[in-house]
């Protein structure tokens, strides 16, 4: 059995998290490069996006977005014994600028992680507004 560095894992896991944090400086192929084909994004007032190809259209139009400033992160993180699972558990608030001024986003998100050949791959995320 292959031996799991925990440690090692959680870095690129919260790496790969402020990676996944698209705002109008992200690229698109570079964001891309870490979801799984078979992704979903579940976004809180909308419909699951699912599939790499319709999530690439919803990078497209997240990157058109003017970010004022965001915070939050991660508050759990989660990696399974075996070393090919993980989820993060977490809040954000992010301030867009809209077209009659500056509009705020506040609530929590669940963001899942699989190993796929020896790399941690984005495979969803669900994330609610309060």
């Amino acid at each position: 059995m292959k031996k799991v560095d925990l440690e090692a894992d959680r870095k690129i896991l919260k790496y790969l998290h402020k990676h996944m944090l698209v705002d109008e400086k992200s690229d698109v192929d570079d964001v891309m490069s870490h979801i799984a084909e078979e992704a979903v994004l579940i976004p809180s007032k909308g419909r699951p996006i699912t599939g790499a190809k319709a999530i690439r259209d919803a990078v497209k139009e997240m990157v058109k977005t003017n970010v004022l400033s965001m915070s939050g992160g991660v508050t759990t993180l989660e990696i399974a014994s075996s070393g090919d699972l993980a989820y993060d558990i977490g809040k954000f608030k992010i301030v867009n600028q809209g077209p009659k001024g500056p509009v705020t986003e506040e609530g929590h998100f669940v963001t899942l992680y699989k190993k796929i050949g020896g790399e941690w791959m984005f495979m969803g995320q669900i994330w609610n507004s309060v």
